[in-house]
């Protein structure tokens, strides 16, 4: 009898756990679902599988994949140390949300390479990058790794080429009024001239023209000439005419690069906007996007402030 009581009590306890377990994997699959579905509340299911145990590997997991769904980057920046602590605690396979664990390794390596790069750490970033590509090439892929090295060996080039370049300051521009003058004649005895190049079919170039507008009317005063250089192919001074007109940019002056591009060549310029920053004998200062941070580095050798 009392070997029958205890197999029933083992009984009993074996169909607890079961259900148990049973809780624990719905709580993980609804925290899952939630993690992907933005109209589902994250939030809620978090809690949920906590409360229902699931271990702290998925909950952290779970956690990354809504950050991702979300691209809250700074947040999924910040998670991925936990999750990479987790690795050898979380489940893999194809129906897992990582098939394995080299996956998840290089998805992991591929954010650092990302993070990385945004704070311009090129070493970090190329160790990261290789290491996401060998463990995971789909991942290296779909964070566009191998266009984020592209630029950076572009800019090494371009960086070594800039050195030594020195544009022709007798090169003739003419403006979108009928002026022509040469850039040292545009430049007019001011330290350096920040040329933008644009153009109208360049989105980010007009939505930076407020940008370009706030340079034209503080860097004078600490000599510096400010220019917008347009580029268009068809009716560059009617397009910039319109432009200055649209975006009230009368304080900027509206320079035409000539149809033969002599200065985008030189400059190496292949995507815009682009801003130049140019010292009186042609030597270039600055030759970047008009956001980067190494134009504000570039003026401040100038005693300039942006």
């Amino acid at each position: 009898m009392k070997f029958i009581l205890r197999i029933g009590l083992i009984a009993g306890a074996l169909g607890w756990f079961s259900v148990a377990l049973a809780d624990v994997d719905a709580a993980k699959e609804v925290l899952y679902e939630a993690a992907r579905d933005a109209e589902k509340s994250f939030e809620d299911a978090y809690t949920a599988a906590k409360d229902a145990g699931v271990a702290e590997a998925f909950l952290v997991e779970a956690m990354t994949l809504n950050y991702l769904s979300t691209g809250n980057m700074p947040s999924l920046y910040e998670n991925l140390g936990k999750l990479e602590s987790a690795i050898d605690s979380l489940e893999f396979g194809m129906d897992k949300p990582f098939h394995s664990a080299r996956q998840l390794i290089g998805m992991v390596a591929s954010l650092r390479a990302i993070q990385a790069y945004e704070a311009n750490d090129i070493e970090t970033f190329e160790k990261e990058a290789v290491k996401s590509y060998v463990n995971s090439p789909e991942y290296n892929e779909a964070f566009g790794l191998m266009r984020l090295m592209t630029e950076v060996r572009q800019k090494e080039v371009q960086e070594s080429a800039m050195a030594n370049l020195r544009l022709p300051m007798d090169l003739k521009i003419a403006s979108a009024d009928g002026e022509t003058r040469t850039l040292s004649e545009w430049l007019s005895g001011n330290q350096a001239m920040l040329l933008d190049f644009w153009a109208s079919w360049c989105g980010p170039c007009i939505q930076l023209m407020p940008e370009l507008r706030a340079k034209a009317e503080s860097l004078p005063d600490q000599g510096i000439f400010v220019a917008a250089m347009n580029t268009d192919a068809d009716d560059p001074i009617g397009k910039a005419k319109q432009t200055r007109e649209q975006h009230n940019m009368q304080v900027v002056p509206w320079l035409i690069e000539p149809t033969e591009r002599p200065l985008s060549q030189l400059l190496m310029i292949n995507s815009i906007p682009r801003m130049i920053l140019v010292g009186p004998e042609g030597k270039v200062l600055y030759n970047g996007h008009p956001m980067d941070p190494g134009l504000k580095t570039a003026l401040a050798k100038l005693d300039v402030k942006i």
